[in-house]
C-alpha cells in the first residue's frame, strides 16, 4: 500500500495564513517585499532549535514517547510540583523564543509548526496555575492506568532488557506513594474528588497490580520467548516478590487513604464549579480541548442544534423502516429485542473489523494513500472494564507495530452492536489508526511534530470519519445508519452535560436523565459517561462534535470557494498533511488552500 505521505508536493511553495501569519508576501493585500534567503535561513535555523528542544524534552519525560522511537524506558514520569514548575518554566523560554522567530520568512510548512508551537506553549504557560486542579483519581487519566500502557510494551528483545525492565517495577512503588503524595496534597487544598465516583476508584486502585502473572508488570510467556529461560524466570520471580512486598501496599496504603480521611470529606455532589478557581479552569479546559475560542454557552447550544438535527434524521429512518409507533417504543426496541447485541466479545471483534475493512475499500474515493502500520481490535484488559464505557486506540510503537482499538466486551447484554460500525471508523479506518498512524509514518514532518496530538483535532477527525463512512455507504442497512445517528447524538449529548455539571451547575442526576432522554445508552454505560465528564476529563468530551463540526464548516467553504474544482481527496490532504494541529491552525491552512486552488478569486 502506499504511504499517506506519498501524495507529494501538496504544500510545496503553498503560504498557510495561521494565526498571527499575516497574509502571504505575494498577496496584494501585504505590505512589503518577501523577506530574502537570509532571513529564511536563519529563521528555519531557529525554528529547528526550537523544535530539537522540544523533542529533546519529549524523549527525557515522556516514557510513552520513548517507547514509540524504540529507546529504552528508564524512569516513570515525576509527579511532583517541581517538576511541573521546571515545565512551565521551559514552556515560557520555548514561547519566548517562538515569539522571537519571524514567521513571515518561513516556508509554508514550517509556518504550521511554528503556530502549532507558539499555541502549546501558551496553553502549557497558562495551565500551571491549575497543577492542583488535575484529575488523577480517574479511570481514564489516572496515571495508573499508565502502567497498563507502558510495561506490555517495553521491548525485551536482549537479556539486559529484562534488567531493565525489572528495574523499571522496582520504581512502581515509589510512584504510589508519589501519587499519594498528590492527591494528599490536594486534600489539603479542598480539591477532593466527589463521593460518587470513589468507589470505581478505589476498585481500579487495588485492581492495578494484578496478580503476579497476570497484571501489567507481569511477564507472560510471549513476552519474552527468545531469551535464556533461567533469567526469565529469575527476573518473574523477581517481579513476583516486588509486587507482592511492595506495589499491593503501596497501592492498599493509597486505598485506605481514599477510603478513610478522603471519603469523610469528599462532597456528594460533581463538577468543577464546586472548586476554588474551577469555573476559570473549565474556560481554560474547554479552550484546551476544543482548541478554539469556544465557551461553555456555545458549547451547550451547539449540543441542542445537533440533537434536534440528528432527532429530525432518526425520524427519517424510522419511516423507511415502516415503523409506526412512536421514537420511545421504537428505542425501547432497540434496548430490549436480543437481536440488536452481540453474542461474545469476539463477535464485538469481528463486527469492528469488518466495518473498518468496508471503509478501507472504498479509501481511493476519499484519500491518496493510506498508513502502512496494520490494525486490530482486542479486548481491553479486566481491570479496566468496569469504569470504561466503550474503550480506547493505542498507535502502534517499535514494540508493537500494530495500531489497537481495545474495546470493552463485558456485560455485552448492556452493548448493543448497532453503533459498532460507527466506532470502528472513528478508531480505526479512516478514523483514529489512519490519522495518528499517518502522522507518525510522515517523512516530512519534524520528529516533534509527529508526536504531538490536538483533542479536537484527533476527536474531531475521528467523529469525522464516522461521518465519512456514512457518506460512503459503508453502513450496511438502516438499522446499522441509525446506529450512527444514535452515537453522534450521544456524542452531542456531552457538549450540553459537561459544561452542565463543570460550569453551570447541573446535577449528575440531571445530566443522567438528559442522557437517558436523549440517547440509547444502558444504565451502566451513563453511570460511567457522567462520572468521566465530571470527575475525570472535564472538556475533553467537548472535543468529538465541536471538532467534526469545524471539519465540516471547513469542507462546506471550500466546497463553496472551488465549486467543480472541489476535490476530496485533496481537501483531506490539506487537513491531514501537517499532522495534528490546533483548529485555529487548521483553518488557515484550508484557506490558504482555498486561495492557492483559485477559490474566492
Amino acid at each position: 500500500m502506499s504511504r499517506l505521505t506519498k501524495s507529494g508536493g501538496l504544500w510545496i511553495g503553498l503560504t498557510v495564513w495561521a494565526v498571527g501569519c499575516g497574509p502571504p508576501a505575494d498577496d496584494p493585500g501585504g505590505e512589503g517585499a518577501p523577506p530574502g534567503p537570509a532571513a529564511a535561513e536563519r529563521a528555519s535555523a531557529l525554528l529547528g532549535a526550537l523544535l530539537d528542544s522540544a523533542w529533546a524534552r519529549n524523549l527525557e519525560t515522556r516514557p510513552i514517547i520513548r517507547l514509540r522511537e524504540g529507546l529504552d524506558v528508564e524512569r516513570l514520569p515525576d509527579l511532583g510540583y517541581e517538576e511541573a514548575e521546571d515545565r512551565a518554566a521551559f514552556s515560557r523560554r520555548q514561547l519566548d523564543r517562538a515569539l522571537a522567530i519571524d514567521a513571515a520568512a518561513l516556508p509554508a510548512d514550517e509556518r504550521v509548526t511554528l503556530e502549532t508551537v507558539r499555541w502549546q506553549a501558551e496553553m502549557a504557560v497558562e495551565g500551571h496555575r491549575y497543577f492542583w486542579l488535575r484529575s488523577v483519581l480517574t479511570p481514564y487519566s489516572s496515571v495508573l492506568r499508565s502502567y497498563s500502557q507502558i510495561f506490555p510494551l517495553v521491548p525485551l528483545e536482549e537479556e539486559e532488557d529484562l534488567d531493565g525492565f525489572v528495574s523499571l517495577v522496582e520504581q512502581v512503588p515509589s510512584h504510589v506513594r508519589d501519587l499519594e503524595g498528590y492527591v494528599r496534597g490536594q486534600f489539603e487544598r479542598d480539591f477532593i474528588v466527589s463521593s460518587q465516583s470513589l468507589t470505581p476508584v478505589i476498585q481500579l486502585v487495588r485492581a492495578t497490580a494484578g496478580e503476579a502473572e497476570g497484571g501489567p508488570f507481569a511477564l507472560p510467556a510471549g513476552r519474552a520467548g527468545g531469551l535464556d529461560p533461567d533469567r526469565v524466570a529469575e527476573a518473574r520471580a523477581r517481579i513476583g516478590e516486588i509486587v507482592r512486598d511492595s506495589i499491593k501496599p503501596a497501592l492498599e496504603e493509597l486505598a485506605a487513604f481514599l477510603e478513610g480521611p478522603y471519603a469523610a470529606r469528599a462532597p456528594a455532589g460533581v463538577g468543577l464549579s464546586r472548586y476554588r478557581e474551577g469555573r476559570d479552569y473549565y474556560l481554560y479546559l474547554t479552550r484546551l480541548h476544543t482548541t478554539m475560542e469556544v465557551t461553555p454557552a456555545e458549547a451547550q447550544a451547539a449540543g441542542h442544534e445537533l440533537l434536534a438535527e440528528f432527532r429530525g434524521r432518526m425520524a427519517d429512518i424510522r419511516d423507511r423502516l415502516g415503523w409506526e409507533g412512536s421514537a420511545e417504543s421504537f428505542h425501547e426496541h432497540l434496548k430490549t429485542d436480543p437481536r440488536y447485541f452481540p453474542t461474545s466479545h469476539e463477535e464485538v471483534r469481528e463486527r469492528l473489523l469488518a466495518a473498518s475493512t468496508r471503509m478501507l475499500e472504498r479509501v481511493d474515493d476519499y484519500f491518496h494513500g493510506v498508513p502502512e502500520a496494520p490494525w486490530d481490535a482486542r479486548r481491553l484488559a479486566p481491570e479496566l472494564e468496569p469504569a470504561m464505557t466503550y474503550g480506547y486506540y493505542s498507535a502502534p510503537t517499535a514494540a508493537e507495530p500494530t495500531g489497537i482499538y481495545y474495546y470493552n466486551g463485558s456485560n455485552l447484554d448492556q452493548r448493543s452492536w448497532l453503533g459498532l460500525a460507527s466506532i470502528s471508523l472513528h478508531e480505526l479506518i479512516s478514523g483514529h489508526h489512519f490519522q495518528i498512524a499517518g502522522q507518525r509514518e510522515s517523512e516530512t514532518l519534524p520528529d516533534y511534530r509527529r508526536n504531538t496530538s490536538y483533542t479536537a483535532y484527533a476527536e474531531g477527525w475521528g467523529s469525522y470519519a464516522s461521518f465519512l463512512g456514512f457518506e460512503a455507504g459503508v453502513y450496511e442497512d438502516l438499522y446499522s445508519e441509525y446506529g450512527f445517528y444514535i452515537l453522534e447524538s450521544f456524542l452531542a449529548t456531552r457538549l450540553v452535560v459537561d459544561p452542565g455539571m463543570n460550569y453551570f451547575g447541573m446535577t449528575r442526576e440531571e445530566a443522567r436523565q438528559f442522557m437517558r432522554e436523549n440517547t440509547l445508552e444502558s444504565e451502566t454505560q451513563i453511570a460511567t459517561e457522567s462520572l468521566r465528564y465530571s470527575t475525570d476529563l472535564p472538556g475533553q468530551a467537548l472535543a468529538y462534535q465541536m471538532g467534526k463540526r469545524k471539519l465540516l464548516e471547513l469542507r462546506a467553504r471550500a466546497e463553496g470557494a472551488l465549486g467543480a474544482g472541489f476535490d476530496i481527496p485533496g481537501f483531506h490532504d490539506v487537513v491531514l498533511r501537517n499532522g495534528s494541529v490546533p483548529m485555529v491552525v487548521l483553518e488557515g491552512q484550508v484557506d490558504a488552500w482555498i486561495h492557492a486552488e483559485g477559490g474566492g478569486r
